[in-house]
């Protein structure tokens, strides 16, 4: 019998400056990941976002529009797809460094959607081929081609929610810069972390971000909460941080809990 799964999801907020223009990783948070990553007791799968190599751009060109037909947009389309292929690159070689084996699977090189939710014909056996060789498989948010849209853009919450629906792990957890939802501004003292977080407590959070405009493409902390809604139904999963992290290795967990 094989070991139980973890399913992480590391956002482009943590693992790249997302305030930057221009691509701009987080080297620190980076190698941090790398040193607490242990697959001694589960298998892991791990999806990163894209931040500021990525959404800038997409943004810029309308990319998540679909086609224009536009030369400009088709560079930008190419260009978006090399750099999140180039963090995925550092992202993965980030883990190699502290012995852990990785398989990056490309969304752009495997991966057709209809619409942005739906993913045609998910690689399975590409992500099953990597576990079986005790490798950790990384995908992440891409430019994918679209069947309606001519492309798209696939977040990375879409793929957390389609692997987990499909593997069922133990543990699917959305890391993020802090130890879980607070109530308010997390850099505000008098703010608390919601242990548990349940549909009406995400309605609420929603209606706070609509005041929030923000450069993320793809949703945002509530679109993230929408979708680790829909994952609790197939998964324990939770929203916390990588000081946490650790913890959930050794049956420790701590952060937002998130239940439909």
């Amino acid at each position: 019998m094989g070991k139980e799964k973890i399913l992480l999801k590391f956002g482009g907020s943590f693992i790249t400056d997302k305030t930057s223009d221009e691509p701009k990783i987080n080297s620190e948070n980076i190698k941090s990941i790398g040193k607490t990553l242990t697959t001694e007791i589960y298998d892991i799968i791990i999806v990163h976002g894209a931040g500021s190599f990525g959404h800038p751009i997409a943004k810029r060109f309308e990319i998540g529009s679909g086609l224009n037909d536009t030369r400009e947009q088709n560079e930008a389309i190419k260009e978006t797809r090399r750099q999140v292929q180039n963090l995925n690159t550092i992202f993965c070689k980030a883990l190699e460094k502290n012995n852990l084996k990785t398989e990056a699977i490309i969304p752009s090189k495997t991966m057709e959607t209809r619409g942005s939710k739906e993913i045609i014909n998910f690689p399975f056996r590409i992500f099953d081929k990597a576990l079986s060789q005790e490798k950790i498989p990384v995908t992440f948010g891409d430019v994918t081609n679209d069947k309606l849209r001519g492309v798209d853009i696939l977040s990375g919450d879409t793929l957390m929610l389609e692997l987990a629906n499909h593997y069922k792990p133990l543990y699917s957890i959305f890391i993020m810069d802090y130890p879980g939802v607070f109530d308010g501004d997390p850099t505000n003292p008098e703010s608390k972390i919601y242990p548990l977080v349940n549909s009406n407590i995400a309605e609420q959070l929603k209606n706070q971000s609509s005041l929030n405009q923000s450069i993320d493409v793809t949703g945002g902390l509530s679109g993230k909460i929408e979708c680790a809604l829909e994952m609790s139904k197939a998964s324990e999963t939770w929203i916390t941080n990588l000081g946490s992290l650790n913890g959930f290795f050794k049956g420790n967990t701590k952060g937002s809990r998130v239940v439909l």
